[in-house]
């Protein structure tokens, strides 16, 4: 599960019918301390005390029940969340905490659930619709995370992590596609996120190696300049110098449409240091009638086995 799944759990000393105790006050600030220096006993331990004097203290249970699970507790934890849920079932901050140990505790399923649960409360809310747009991904329900996170950008197209989720989201969806409307419909969404993405200054290199290899694909089908497919294909290969099927993709743009042999050849020797071994777009490759360097890219192919 990737890291972005997990939300930060933001201290807060909870609202109390009547201010608390001196020394509950006392205990609670220093379970404050310690955890923000990572000694999660020793603040669970503070909080606990705190809460023996003012078991109102809301936040001090809040924040036990962080540093539990911090420590590894989460059954502890997940005992004080439950109580804190059942008390205050629409409050945000507590449902995405129990959703997160849940997480963490290796019940992704019920993690799902308490994300959808909270979704219910907060369509547009970035991280429960991420992590469980996240959660959806990995139990292999690619469409449904697609749905989720195009409600959400929708909502905010400002949310990066999502837009990049939702190209994502889209391109897994393809492998369960039924037809080929929808197959080209999922195809047109992740290159539509992915897009997004790109203008938002967030597209890793994977994203940009998926938009310039469809803007090749449409250069080669005359529906594109193909100057834009390598201007995507060179930001792909600068972010990530092994991304062997932009290398390619480039190569075949700069012997071809660019009559570029030099970079073309550069290309190519790129794509195969990389790892590319696609022999049948390398076939198609060799096949093309006005293929520069003609002799000199069958030499380098033929050097690793991939032409005869």
């Amino acid at each position: 599960m990737c890291a972005a799944l997990v939300l930060a759990l933001v201290l807060a000393l909870g609202a109390c019918a009547t201010a608390p105790s001196p020394l509950a006050a006392e205990w609670y600030d220093l379970g404050n301390a310690w955890l923000d220096k990572g000694d999660y006993k020793r603040a669970g331990e503070a909080y606990r005390r705190a809460l023996g004097f003012d078991p109102s203290l809301a936040g001090a249970s809040y924040n036990w029940a962080r540093a539990l699970a911090e420590a590894g507790d989460y059954a502890g934890s997940l005992e004080i969340l439950d109580k804190l849920a059942k008390s205050d079932p629409e409050n945000a901050r507590i449902l995405a905490a129990r959703a997160w140990v849940l997480y963490k505790s290796g019940r992704a399923a019920d993690a799902l659930a308490a994300y959808e649960a909270l979704i219910a409360l907060d369509p547009y809310s970035p991280d429960a619709v991420f992590n469980a747009a996240v959660l959806k991904l990995a139990a292999g329900d690619a469409p449904g995370a697609a749905k989720d996170l195009e409600v959400l950008v929708k909502a905010k197209p400002e949310e990066s992590k999502a837009v990049l989720l939702l190209g994502r989201a889209y391109d897994d969806a393809l492998a369960s596609a039924t037809s080929d409307a929808e197959r080209a419909a999922f195809a047109s969404g992740a290159l539509a996120a992915f897009e997004k993405a790109r203008a938002l200054g967030k597209a890793d290199a994977a994203a940009l190696e998926r938009i310039g290899l469809a803007y090749a694909d449409q250069a080669f089908a005359n529906k594109r300049p193909y100057l834009e497919a390598i201007t995507v294909l060179d930001e792909a290969t600068q972010a990530d110098p092994k991304r062997s099927k932009a290398w390619f993709a480039l190569a075949r743009i700069r012997l071809t449409a660019a009559e570029d042999g030099t970079g073309g050849l550069d290309a190519l020797r790129k794509a195969l240091d990389a790892g590319f071994a696609d022999k049948d777009k390398i076939s198609t490759l060799l096949d093309i009638p006005a293929l520069l360097e003609r002799e000199k890219a069958y030499t380098l192919l033929k050097d690793k086995g991939l032409a005869e």
